[in-house]
């Protein structure tokens, strides 16, 4: 997300700040509501876990974030331009927690309701777990270059 928001060509630590804060309150949204308890074991649900739901949680944190940045720096509201962009980017946020989701065995909410994987492997597999961080730094790097 910090590399999409880069392109917008606001200061760096500005868009390391809102991005930061926006990504963590909206995976922290997703993660406490999206989850159920059995026997001990959290499991998604689709209120939070499904293709159409994540996307939506996702739009309304990340708005949620940059009105409050709004009104801290005394520009508020936001422009009608920008409260749009990052509800698009909010939404993308939430997609891109479910590409996460989608390759674990848990799966994510389809259209109908079902649970659907890309993949099985494990929560805790460090392999993957390797390939997204490095995917993630990359990233990273590119927006601040």
């Amino acid at each position: 997300m910090l590399y999409v928001v880069s392109l917008l060509g606001y200061p760096l630590l500005v868009t390391i700040i809102l991005v930061a804060v926006a990504t963590v309150f909206t995976n922290a949204i997703i993660d406490s509501v999206g989850h159920t308890h059995r026997g001990g074991i959290p499991r998604r649900t689709w209120v939070t876990h499904s293709i159409v739901t994540a996307p939506l949680w996702g739009a309304a944190g990340w708005a949620f974030v940059l009105v409050v940045a709004a009104a801290l720096v005394g520009v508020f509201p936001p422009g009608t331009f920008l409260l749009e962009y990052f509800a698009w980017l909010g939404a993308l946020a939430g997609w891109s927690h479910l590409v996460l989701d989608s390759v674990t065995e848990g799966g994510v909410f389809s259209f109908d309701g079902s649970l659907r994987a890309l993949a099985h492997f494990a929560y805790d597999n460090p392999l993957l777990n390797l390939g997204f961080s490095a995917l993630g730094v990359v990233l990273v790097l590119m927006a601040i270059l």
